[in-house]
Parts: C-alpha cells; sequence; structure tokens
C-alpha cells in the first residue's frame, strides 16, 4: 500500500470585503489548520497546493487573494500564534 506524505502548507488570506467568513474558517478547523497570523494558517495535508487553493477559494468573495506556499525544511518565525514545528 502507496502511504502519502503530509506536507506543511501555509494558506495566506487577503480579506477584501468585510464579514466573518464563517464557512473558511470551520474547513480550515475540519483539516486541522493552527492559526499563524490574522490571515494565515499552517496545516499538514496530503491535498496540493493547487488542490488547496480551489477548495479554500470556493468560500471566499471573488475579490479576495489567498496564496498557498508548501514549506520548506527551513523556515523562522518570530511571536507567531502557533509553533509550526510541532505541527
Amino acid at each position: 500500500m502507496l502511504s502519502m506524505a503530509l506536507k506543511l502548507y501555509l494558506v495566506t488570506c487577503n480579506f477584501l470585503q468585510s464579514g466573518d467568513y464563517r464557512s473558511l474558517k470551520e474547513r480550515l478547523r475540519t483539516l486541522d489548520a493552527k492559526q499563524v497570523l490574522d490571515n494565515q494558517w499552517a496545516l499538514r495535508s496530503t491535498y496540493t497546493a493547487s488542490e488547496l487553493k480551489e477548495i479554500f477559494r470556493q468560500l471566499m468573495d471573488d475579490r479576495d487573494r489567498i496564496v498557498i506556499t508548501e514549506v520548506g525544511a527551513e523556515w523562522a518565525s518570530r511571536r507567531a500564534l502557533v509553533n509550526m514545528a510541532k505541527l
């Protein structure tokens, strides 16, 4: 049986419309995403960055922005809301 490796991703959003984005935040929770900054979350997933973008895009306004970034071996943070090394 082939095992899929979990990759670490950062999901960064730029919300250009007012609202609580409850559906988006609930979907992030179902994927066990942890908030890193105000509009940024980290999660481990077998989905590709493109697949994650499509999942979240459907829960956002068409004018909002989103960037999904796979985190490599090297990264650094200061005063993030979560320790990404523990994800």
